[in-house]
């Protein structure tokens, strides 16, 4: 099945039957590691030559093989909540088929191996014509049989009885080729979404001093008509060997009435598309409309759902550096300071944060200022506490008074200081 079908209301998205909070699934998908994505590209490139292969060769061999690919895509990609909920059981016995086919062709002489006849194909069609026309009642045998229409069984679905009488034909490897389309689309989407969404929360929702759906969607507004932030940081063929973020899809859309499973009855948008991008924009975009966010934690750098406006930098998942800890207590000053006595790095950021707080107190720094020097400083300290081979005494030039203020663009104001100068005679007040 290649439409997805989701339901949207309030700040729920509902697919396949599974309810979500509006940005869960997109909080997935952007935690998606280059570790995890490099496989399933690798695999689909291995599909991708096979494919071509058995276009120009038609051996039943390399058919084989490029269906374990796919089979094995498809479990890969099932490990994720989208995938295992978009892509239908239908595929696990689609590709059982193929392998049941396949397998028997194997057991035939080479001369054996060849393609259904166009001539067998029109003979099995007319045996299924004549078994459909003396089973249908008298009612209906007037109705009209489309010997052309895929052929479907009594519900509608793919009929694999019959393409197990009919084997691998032209036909069926053409079906083949559109499934194999629909999986490069999930993958092109991830290319394009996934990147594109990391800018977006970075470079632009990071920055609000306010949280609300209406300042999200100023700077998504920027975001997308910019050209300058679209060139540079929305996934584009022009940089991304044909990867495309679309701001605009395909996509019909409906109002219908749904019972929820708490007994409460909503008018819902019934939502069809066949394009995995237009699925996720929606969970991400919806979630925006609804005040929520999505932020990329400071320590363990994992990207989780924030409802409401507020300015959380720490998640609630186990902190990398000490198991005793999640990241939001990792991150609070109490718990750094009983790790500053072991850990000198983090004694030097809290006391460049002082400093920052001073200057604020003194009116030479703003509030804003004083909020980018502190984000400056706790980045830098991320990447200390990484780099084994950077000493303390580098770490405390990086985060010294000069170099924050000088890499945050921030020039503290002068104030004047001791008394007056002593007015002279004849001066006027």
């Amino acid at each position: 099945m290649s439409n997805i079908v989701f339901f949207t209301y309030g700040s729920t998205l509902e697919l396949n039957g599974e309810q979500f909070e509006a940005g869960r699934l997109t909080e997935e998908l952007l935690n998606l590691s280059p570790e995890c994505y490099h496989p399933l590209h690798d695999r689909m490139e291995r599909i991708t030559d096979l494919e071509e292969r058995y276009d120009r060769e038609e051996d039943i061999a390399i058919l084989w093989e490029l269906n374990e690919e796919m089979a094995t895509l498809c479990q890969e990609l099932r490990a994720y909540a989208v995938f295992s909920l978009i892509i239908d059981k239908e595929d696990d016995q689609y590709f059982s088929v193929v392998r049941e086919l396949t397998q028997q062709h194997s057991l035939f002489p080479q001369e054996k191996r060849q393609p259904v006849s166009d001539e067998e194909i029109a003979r099995a069609l007319e045996a299924a014509s004549a078994f459909k026309l003396e089973n249908t009642p008298p009612e209906e045998e007037e109705k009209f049989f489309d010997l052309f229409a895929p052929p479907t069984d009594d519900d509608g679905n793919f009929d694999y009885a019959f393409r197990r009488s009919v084997g691998i034909t032209t036909e069926t490897w053409m079906h083949y080729r559109g499934t194999i389309t629909r999986y490069r689309s999930y993958l092109h989407d991830l290319r394009a979404f996934i990147p594109t969404i990391r800018h977006f929360i970075k470079f632009f929702l990071s920055k609000l001093k306010e949280n609300t759906p209406e300042n999200y969607a100023a700077v998504l507004h920027g975001f997308y008509y910019d050209r300058r932030t679209a060139n540079k940081l929305i996934v584009n063929p022009i940089y991304y060997d044909g990867d495309c973020y679309r701001v605009m899809d395909n996509c019909s859309v409906s109002y219908v009435p749904r019972e929820l499973p708490n007994g409460r009855f909503v008018i819902a948008q019934a939502h069809m598309t066949d394009s995995l991008q237009a699925l996720m924009k929606a969970d991400f975009m919806l979630a925006l409309n609804c005040g929520h966010n999505i932020r990329r934690c400071l320590i363990c750098e994992k990207y989780f759902l924030v409802k409401g406006g507020h300015h959380t930098l720490y998640c609630e998942g186990t902190c990398p550096h000490d198991k005793r800890y999640t990241c939001r207590m990792y991150g609070t000053v109490d718990v750094q300071k009983e790790l500053a006595k072991d850990v000198p790095k983090i004694r030097i950021k809290l006391q460049a944060f002082e400093r920052i707080q001073q200057d604020k107190r003194r009116g030479v720094i703003t509030e804003d200022e004083c909020r980018r020097a502190k984000d400056y400083v706790r980045d830098q300290l991320y990447e200390a506490l990484h780099e084994h081979d950077l000493s303390v005494d580098a770490f405390a030039e990086q985060v010294s008074s000069e170099s924050v203020y000088r890499a945050c663009d921030i020039t503290r104001k002068t104030k004047p200081r001791g008394r007056p100068p002593k007015k002279k005679a004849g001066e006027t007040p």
